[in-house]
């Protein structure tokens, strides 16, 4: 639902400003690297933050804003000319492969449902080895060895 309003919204801003976008023939070539450039820093982030969709989307969008403010920085230096309409193509390239990688990607589900907590003593399995408890780790889901020794050792005080 917020989504559709925001996007009617946008719709209803870009047909009153009657903005007119000069497209050159090097505006493709902006798209196309933002995308290419975009993926590699949305799927960056997305890999080194755990699957975070935020991060994945400030990677895409951050890496593809950073090119397009550094080819337009060497352009004024080199040709003393600074066009934002350029800077603005490879950010919406940006926009399009972060779109893309949180379709495809898929999402982890964060939080603990269905994972068993380290409480191991709660649900553990004992076997008796002479006089010493040992407790089996293969039995857990979490697999846990440190969870494990420690309610090994809390089984064995008296």
């Amino acid at each position: 639902m917020k989504k559709s309003i925001f996007f009617v919204l946008a719709l209803s801003i870009c047909g009153f400003a009657k903005a007119q976008i000069n497209i050159s023939p090097d505006k493709p070539k902006h798209f196309a690297a933002g995308v290419v450039i975009g993926g590699i820093g949305g799927y960056a982030a997305n890999k080194i933050f755990k699957g975070d969709q935020y991060w994945t989307w400030a990677g895409a969008v951050g890496s593809s804003l950073a090119a397009g403010l550094t080819k337009e920085a060497i352009d004024k230096a080199d040709y003393g000319v600074w066009d934002n309409n350029d800077v603005l193509f490879t950010v919406l390239g940006g926009v399009v492969s972060g779109l893309a990688l949180e379709l495809l990607i898929k999402k982890r589900v964060r939080g603990r449902i269905g994972v068993t907590c380290n409480c191991n003593t709660l649900n553990a399995q004992h076997l008796k080895n002479g006089n010493m408890m040992v407790i089996n780790i293969t039995t857990y889901k979490s697999h846990d060895i440190i969870a494990t020794l420690q309610a090994q050792r809390i089984l064995e005080m008296p």
